[in-house]
């Protein structure tokens, strides 16, 4: 299988994190990267409270801060690293790793 490309590292410039819908098998899998420091990560964009995306407008996942992932539809907040609810309806769960591979500037999905 072939890796999909998800972003460059310019896309991460403007708010941090860019949203990707991916085919797998007939199926939407929302997911998104982000850009956290030096680190640049994956997770799959649902909440572990209720499954919804965490996002309501298009790239936008960090609280006001710029510290945590905030879920937009019931104010969880989330360790950017770890992926840990560290505060909110869902404490104690953690968002769902999105694997990715990074070559140069460009960030692809992990077989």
């Amino acid at each position: 299988m072939t890796s999909q490309v998800l972003c460059r590292r310019e896309d991460l410039d403007a708010t941090g994190a860019k949203e990707i819908v991916l085919d797998r098998d007939g199926a939407r899998l929302p997911v998104f990267v982000l850009k956290f420091g030096e680190r640049i990560l994956g997770y799959v964009n649902s909440c572990p409270h209720a499954r919804l995306p965490l996002n309501f407008k298009e790239d936008s996942f960090f609280d006001v801060s710029g510290t945590y992932l905030f879920c937009a539809n019931h104010g969880a907040h989330f360790d950017a690293v770890s992926g840990r609810c560290m505060r909110g309806p869902c404490k104690g769960q953690s968002l769902t790793p999105f694997p990715i591979r990074i070559e140069g500037d460009v960030i692809f999905a992990a077989p």
